[in-house]
């Protein structure tokens, strides 16, 4: 695969599934080892419940008409940045966190945030890699099916 085969477009009512799918795997692969009561709570219905209400701020990636990748916001922070484990490492994380940011620079923001698990080295490694700083660490909740569970995190930022 090359970059080129991926294309970025806005998320539609159509792809639920499959953000869905890309959502429940790359999360268990990036996160699960890091709360497995979370993981065990954390399903595909989980995220198939949750995943339709921020399509309207909400891109994907998508090869040969499927969804590799999706990016969501809201307001100045970036909600997700999920790629399916079978394109780790293949140039589209970097893509959709450049569009994403290019959306919200032209909203008029000019110093963005997101979180990331304490823990998730390899996304916090690739984030300080694309221009992001943690800020600070707090004390942040993760949803599962049996409610929210503790977790600490990062809070990134950066200016645009």
């Amino acid at each position: 695969m090359s970059v080129h085969d991926v294309t970025i477009r806005k998320a539609k009512d159509t792809d639920i599934q499959q953000l869905a799918e890309v959502w429940n795997k790359s999360w268990h692969a990036g996160h699960g080892h890091l709360d497995p009561i979370a993981a065990k709570f954390r399903d595909l219905p989980y995220f198939e419940a949750r995943i339709g209400s921020g399509l309207a701020r909400m891109i994907v990636a998508e090869e040969d008409g499927k969804i590799v990748g999706f990016s969501g916001w809201e307001g100045d922070g970036i909600g997700q940045v999920f790629i399916a484990p079978s394109h780790f490492g293949k140039d589209v994380a970097p893509r959709l966190l450049a569009t994403v940011e290019a959306v919200l620079k032209a909203e008029g923001h000019e110093r963005i945030w997101l979180h990331c698990a304490v823990g998730n080295d390899r996304a916090r490694r690739f984030y300080e890699k694309n221009g992001w700083y943690v800020a600070r660490v707090f004390d942040d909740e993760i949803g599962t099916r049996e409610g929210p569970r503790p977790m600490r995190a990062w809070h990134m930022e950066k200016d645009i």
